[in-house]
């Protein structure tokens, strides 16, 4: 079945659509919150979503989530820092998932926002020094995960540092079908990955379509 998984921010819309698509692939998945009753009221409706042979959703406080074996950080950029320093030591020792994209609207418009680590990730990384940091499910459609009955057909860059994590969650991003890991290199890679979002976001718009990525000739 592979590592259970947690889900920190796993009630918003990357968070409930991961944890839809890694259930209905059979993975054991939490997702966590800071009130655990809206935890468990999101698992209760992914749940209600999946047929018998999928894996059920479960649902608790972001602190509980924190001590699973793999952690997706599923928060919006500007709620990272402040909700993970406070789980930093049950993150010690973990692949960590970060999949922020720090961005901002003018006029309505998304806009890339540069930190100064360099990316969400990179970011990620110095709040938790002690976890394996790899940076993934950035360029992913929230809605398109939501909808099981969309098949998926896209990649997804996966980078980090320590080549064995950044393997790990490579297969793990393979375990959704339909979606195909590219692994990108190092940490700092990811700033060019999150800088694709504000991208797609313009597109669609622009195109009345959900957009994706694909790397071809590999």
């Amino acid at each position: 079945m592979g590592e259970p998984i947690g889900i920190i921010g796993g009630t918003g819309p990357l968070g409930t659509g991961l944890a839809l698509r890694f259930a209905a692939a059979g993975l054991e998945v939490q997702v966590g919150s800071r009130d655990p009753e809206r935890a468990r009221e999101v698992a209760h409706r992914l749940n209600s979503l999946l047929d018998g042979s999928a894996t059920e959703v479960g649902g608790g406080r972001n602190q509980e989530v924190a001590a699973r074996a793999l952690v997706v950080v599923a928060l919006p950029y500007e709620a990272m820092r402040a909700t993970v320093l406070g789980l930093a030591p049950e993150l010690a020792g973990k692949i960590v998932i970060s999949t922020a994209v720090p961005m901002s609207f003018a006029s309505g418009r998304p806009e890339p926002v540069h930190p100064e680590a360099g990316s969400a990730a990179e970011e990620l990384a110095e709040i938790c020094p002690g976890s394996r940091v790899v940076g993934a499910f950035q360029t992913v459609a929230a809605g398109q995960l939501l909808d099981l009955r969309l098949r998926l057909d896209e990649d997804v860059l996966v980078g980090g540092d320590d080549r064995e994590a950044r393997k790990e969650v490579a297969n793990l991003v393979q375990r959704i079908e339909g979606l195909r890991a590219v692994e990108s290199g190092p940490l700092a890679t990811c700033r060019y990955a999150e800088g694709l979002t504000p991208l797609l976001l313009r597109l669609n718009r622009l195109h009345h379509a959900q957009t994706g990525i694909r790397i071809t000739g590999l």
